[in-house]
């Protein structure tokens, strides 16, 4: 079968790491689905609705969607990837082979000025055997408000395919704070696929988490169409054993004055591997706008293969744009002093990889949720 490719980079970097973009081999039987995940939702308050929705409906609501044009060659770099019309963080192949497989459409939508205080939950629960791919479209009107959390689980030892489509419509004035918290089983291949459109003045906040599965790929594309829009995003990780990560997100920076923070927390153990691809993307017309990008990784083992490929591209001059990584292991001096307080150094580890996750941790607005991801992670380590 021909391997499908995923998280494509915007340009073409040097490809020794081979970070250009990650794939799934063979795509056709890893991607066979053989059911549709159940799904519940908390109470639903006035003003907000979910509905299925085909295929065709889908379509409709998304041509709606300004154009979304791919870069112009920037120092010298020719873009490589196209994005689709409502472009996500894993890309073409992968939407399509969603729209192929995935099951029902689920249409979450917010009426106009409508603000929602109290968090919604929607849990999606994957069994042994499971092959599955879910998909979302989330429509938040002008002026409205919203507070969501999607969290993933399954049995521990559970083994199978979940896929996440998730499409979000920010219109003019909207606001959106999204939680997504994977801590599924160590034998799932897990994808994450998020594409965000903002109109002017929406603000979108995530929080996205990706604790559990095998081989878990995760992409983001916020498209930032809409002047003074504002994207939060904070992320974190957890790879142990001979798992492998692969993390994409792209910042598109398109209307005046718009600003986005993205900072990635990271804990490798084991053999894992990592790959972080981030890309902040100033594009012309974007004057006044200003993008940040921090990554901190903790590496609790010897033998880790850790990959990291920061980009700001420009083809705006009045624009300020920063990234950062940190890469390192406990310092000596520090395990010392834990021991002579009487911690060993397996519970030291154990304590700073919990403190590096829970700068995310904290952002969940879910008390019960909170507690189940120290309690997941507990049990990793």
């Amino acid at each position: 079968m021909t391997d499908i490719t995923m998280s494509h980079l915007p340009v073409l970097t040097w490809n020794q790491l081979k970070m250009n973009y990650g794939t799934i081999d063979p795509a056709g039987s890893v991607l066979k689905c053989n059911t549709d995940i159940p799904t519940s939702f908390g109470k639903l308050t006035d003003g907000v609705s979910n509905r299925i929705i085909n295929a065709a409906e889908a379509k409709d609501i998304l041509a709606k969607i300004p154009a979304e044009t791919k870069e112009r060659i920037v120092s010298s770099k020719q873009p490589i990837y196209h994005p689709q019309k409502f472009a996500t963080g894993l890309g073409m192949e992968f939407d399509d082979l969603a729209m192929k497989e995935g099951g029902d459409i689920h249409l979450l939508e917010v009426r106009a000025g409508i603000e929602v205080g109290t968090p919604i939950l929607w849990h999606f629960e994957f069994h042994d055997g499971n092959r599955a791919v879910s998909q979302q479209i989330i429509h938040v009107c002008e002026g409205a408000s919203l507070t969501l959390i999607m969290d993933y689980t399954s049995e521990a030892g559970a083994s199978g395919l979940s896929g996440i489509s998730t499409k979000v419509i920010l219109d003019r004035g909207a606001e959106l704070d999204l939680s997504k918290v994977q801590m599924l089983g160590r034998g799932f291949v897990h994808m994450d696929d998020l594409g965000v459109s903002f109109d002017d003045g929406a603000v979108f906040k995530l929080n996205q988490m990706e604790l559990g599965g095998s081989h878990t790929f995760a992409g983001v594309q916020c498209e930032m169409t809409g002047a003074k829009s504002v994207f939060t995003g904070k992320t974190a990780y957890l790879s142990c054993g001979n798992e492998k990560m692969d993390i994409t997100y792209n910042a598109v920076q398109r209307g005046r004055k718009t600003k986005c923070n993205m900072s990635f927390d990271g804990v490798l153990t084991g053999n894992a591997e990592k790959t972080f691809r981030g890309t902040i993307d100033f594009r012309n017309g974007s004057a006044g706008s200003v993008g940040d990008e921090q990554e901190n990784v903790l590496l609790l083992s010897e033998d880790i293969v850790n990959k990291t490929i920061p980009l700001i591209l420009c083809e705006e001059e009045d624009v300020e744009g920063r990234h950062g990584a940190t890469i390192g292991r406990l310092p000596a001096d520090m395990l010392f002093y834990m021991e002579t307080r009487g911690v060993d150094e397996k519970t030291a580890r154990e304590i700073m990889a919990s403190a590096r996750l829970g700068a995310v941790t904290r952002e969940i607005p879910d008390d019960d949720l909170r507690k189940r991801i120290h309690a997941f992670t507990d049990s990793r380590f």
